[in-house]
């Protein structure tokens, strides 16, 4: 699937209509979804590979994950509305690709106490300006629980990221910088959107001399 196609594609799916403002709901608008997809397919990981979405909201990551052929992907929401409309998506999904699909499986629970393993976790954790360090935990477990991981952080934070990479065997690796919108959805923002510098860290996991490196 090209680029332009998957960017509307994604850009079509449903949003929350109310998102919470303390769990910093921002949906990650399409274009920006199939290009950090991308930036995962093109380093082989997302075709063939069980995928987790980690806290993965109305599900735009893990679907593009799906579109670029990922054999199963785990979408991990804990609030009830995200999911009613990540199956909403997911039916659009199945009726509008024309294309066979991995797996997919929706758990409905806390990211952070998920048990689950996968090749590949892919995620927009909350950037922890509203609940402090939210940002990191969201990074440990996916330490935990993949081997290579694609996240999104406020920019800035560099050195305390790969510090914190360093410290759960993983390597900081590429950066790619984003202009992330976000849409005036509270009452508090004055603007209509506003943009926010954002960075998508690859990480892989570390490995001693005998086994091979990502």
């Amino acid at each position: 699937m090209r680029k332009k196609q998957l960017d509307i594609f994604l850009s079509n799916l449903k949003e929350m209509e109310e998102p919470n403002m303390f769990e910093e709901q921002y949906t990650t608008p399409g274009d920006i979804a199939s290009e950090i997809v991308l930036f995962a397919y093109h380093r082989g990981d997302i075709e063939g590979k069980t995928v987790i979405d980690l806290g993965s909201g109305t599900g735009r990551l893990g679907i593009a994950a799906l579109l670029l052929g990922s054999k199963k992907v785990h979408f991990i929401e804990k609030d009830k509305r995200a999911i009613e409309i990540l199956k909403d998506n997911l039916k659009t999904l199945t009726l509008k690709s024309n294309q066979i699909l991995g797996e997919y499986e929706i758990t409905e629970g806390d990211a952070l106490q998920v048990l689950l393993r996968g090749d590949t976790i892919i995620q927009n954790p909350p950037f922890g300006t509203k609940k402090r360090n939210m940002d990191t935990k969201f990074l440990k477990k996916a330490f935990e629980i993949g081997n290579v991981v694609y996240s999104l952080h406020k920019k800035g934070n560099y050195e305390f990221i790969k510090n914190v990479a360093l410290e759960n065997d993983f390597e900081l690796v590429e950066i790619e910088n984003f202009n992330f919108p976000i849409k005036a959805m509270f009452e508090i923002h004055k603007k209509r959107k506003v943009l926010i510098e954002v960075e998508l860290y690859r990480f892989t996991r570390c490995y001693d001399g005998s086994e091979r490196r990502d």
